[in-house]
């Protein structure tokens, strides 16, 4: 009986030390398992802050050229708005030399007379024709045009440096 336990015995410590191998095995594959989640989140983290920067730069972008329309709505509505009072001057002025005429003209014939000379030298139109508004819209192409284009290009060099 003794011989039987011990080819057992033989036969049993090999599969011991495949058991000690599994287990050391199994403990490789716990830590990897481990280190892949925490790989995973590391590497979620670095995407989330990448995406961030390229939001960040979008909404930099963004607001630039927001701030470039408004600048130029600013300047073409000034430029507007002194192009009317001009005009609302000179609507008014003409206004006045037309009723100022038209009751000379309906004076009686003697004091027609006496102010003839003075209210056609009045009647002259000296004020030049108005002004054409040239230049006045927003240039809708300079902010639109190619922007997908020119905000891809900046974004770009951008990813280029931060890499």
């Amino acid at each position: 009986m003794c011989s039987f336990q011990e080819e057992l015995k033989a036969k049993l410590q090999p599969l011991q030390e495949k058991l000690e191998e599994f287990e050391e095995a199994k403990v490789t594959c716990d830590e990897t398992a481990e280190y892949i989640k925490t790989q995973a989140q590391n590497t979620e983290k670095q995407i989330k802050e990448e995406f961030e920067k390229l939001h960040q730069f979008l909404r930099d972008e963004e607001a630039a050229r927001i701030a470039a329309l408004r600048e130029e709505e600013e300047q073409k509505s000034q430029m507007m708005k002194e192009k009317i009072e001009k005009m609302n001057r000179e609507i008014s002025s003409l206004s006045d030399t037309i009723r100022d005429l038209e009751e000379k003209m309906g004076a009686d014939d003697i004091t027609f007379l006496q102010n003839y000379k003075s209210t056609v030298e009045r009647a002259q139109c000296t004020l030049q024709d108005p002004e054409r508004v040239s230049g006045a819209l927003i240039n809708v192409a300079k902010h639109l045009g190619n922007l997908k284009f020119r905000v891809w290009e900046k974004m770009q060099e951008t990813v280029q440096y931060s890499e």
